[in-house]
């Protein structure tokens, strides 16, 4: 469909890559769903793939229209390099939403967002390469926020928030990341949950799973947590120079558990994962500093079915974390990442057939109040507890591909019920109220409560 006053409502950049071809076929299915539900005769959502290579950018349409079975005939094509500055900021101002699919995001993401930026697009990406970063305006007015050095090194998530709040919120567009398996279920779960509760939610314990055939994961997402890896003391240092103030305690503690622990309620085993940790944490730094909000706890777990498969798991993290900690052994892994894996992180990546067989399970264990308090530092313990399950296909490219649409649809159809005018946000606060939940079920998706 043709651009809306020189826009396109969603570009997709990166198209060509392993986990693009997912999201344009993605994107197709939904331009059909909303051409169905107008009743429309003709396109409805005008759209377009971008990335280096014009001959891959149309080889990328090719295969979804095989995949879906859709025409595609529309699909604009827009050429754009992200180390050529011209390219990209021609791309994002033909854009209404940007979905970047362009990583590692530490290398290749800021261009982009500063483009979006400056040009009036909105951003949305599935990057996780993350620390938790107190997002108080207050705070960044504050003389340790103008003397960390952090601002000269940022690691992707903080520095955007750094660099382009203000910028963002004063254009009226919306930088979103982890918008895909890192970190909607989590993020955007704990937000779901907390309305379930009348007088609010005071912990969460998230197990994640997976069910069907083991399949591999594309060596893209393998050097991203490699960058991430390699820049923990930056992200200790720069933990301890943004949080000079811990939240508060919280009254009503969740208790840890052991590493290796039963969920009763839950069915499993879990170990600690902590992965959608730092964005959760943002989001409730902004619930407690902006919005005067009773911070929400949370703790995250790996689902296990048996202690073997827990014990694995440690041992498989271990060895990942001891490979990735040197810099001579993260080059090895890169260059062997099917040998020193075992499989685990492949180039070529998974099978489709073997996706299509899987799917994710998270599940949320919140404890909240079932009625507002008028005095809340006086309240009793928490006396309700309900469980949130999430459930979706594949989480590495099925449900990742779902998620970050559904983010973009989102930002472009309602954006007047996105938090604020504008910034660089968390998905558990951008979306908190509007009907992401309902775009992701209405593309098989389940989100499901029931008292525990």
């Amino acid at each position: 469909m043709a651009k809306r006053d020189g826009r396109y409502d969603l570009v997709i950049y990166g198209a060509t890559g392993y986990t693009g071809q997912y999201v344009v076929e993605e994107v197709a299915r939904v331009a059909e769903m909303e051409k169905e539900k107008l009743k429309s005769e003709t396109e409805t959502l005008s759209w377009a793939v971008a990335g280096r290579n014009k001959d891959k950018l149309i080889k990328c349409i090719k295969e979804a229209r095989i995949e879906t079975g859709l025409s595609l005939d529309n699909v604009g094509i827009i050429e754009a390099d992200v180390s050529d500055t011209s390219s990209v900021d021609a791309m994002t101002a033909q854009a209404k939403v940007i979905i970047n699919c362009v990583g590692p995001y530490l290398k290749y993401g800021e261009q982009v967002v500063k483009s979006c930026v400056d040009n009036g697009a909105s951003h949305v990406d599935i990057s996780g390469e993350s620390r938790a970063f107190r997002e108080s305006r207050a705070f960044r007015k504050s003389r340790v926020f103008r003397e960390s050095r952090v601002i000269r090194e940022p690691v992707f998530l903080e520095g955007m928030q750094l660099r382009y709040d203000d910028l963002a919120r004063d254009k009226g567009v919306y930088i979103v990341g982890s918008c895909g398996y890192d970190s909607i279920p989590a993020d955007v779960g704990v937000a779901y949950l907390d309305k379930q509760f009348p007088g609010g939610l005071n912990s969460v314990e998230m197990y994640g799973r997976t069910t069907g055939p083991v399949a591999p994961i594309h060596t893209g997402t393998l050097e991203s947590a490699l960058g991430v890896l390699s820049n923990q003391a930056l992200l200790k240092r720069q933990q301890e120079q943004m949080f000079p103030e811990p939240l508060p305690e919280p009254e009503f503690r969740l208790p840890s558990r052991y590493p290796l622990h039963y969920n009763d309620i839950v069915k499993c085993y879990g170990i600690p994962f902590p992965s959608d940790i730092p964005v959760v944490y943002r989001s409730q730094r902004h619930r407690h500093d902006v919005q005067g909000k009773l911070p929400i706890q949370f703790h995250q777990f790996m689902g296990c079915d048996s202690i073997l498969q827990a014990l694995g798991m440690m041992l498989g993290a271990g060895y990942f974390f001891t490979l990735g900690s040197f810099s001579w052994t993260r080059s090895l892994i890169l260059k062997f990442p099917e040998v020193l894996t075992g499989g685990f992180f492949s180039r070529v990546g998974a099978d489709r057939a073997d996706l299509k067989k899987m799917n994710f399970i998270t599940t949320l264990v919140g404890q909240g109040w079932s009625t507002p308090s008028e005095r809340p530092t006086e309240r009793a313990s928490p006396d309700v507890k309900k469980m949130l399950k999430v459930v979706g296909p594949d989480p590495g490219y099925g449900a990742t591909s779902l998620m970050l649409v559904a983010a973009a649809m989102t930002i472009l159809k309602e954006k007047d019920a996105c938090y604020g005018r504008g910034g660089v946000l968390t998905p558990g606060i951008a979306f908190a109220d509007t009907k992401i939940v309902d775009r992701m079920v209405a593309r098989g998706m389940s989100f499901t409560v029931t008292d525990v």
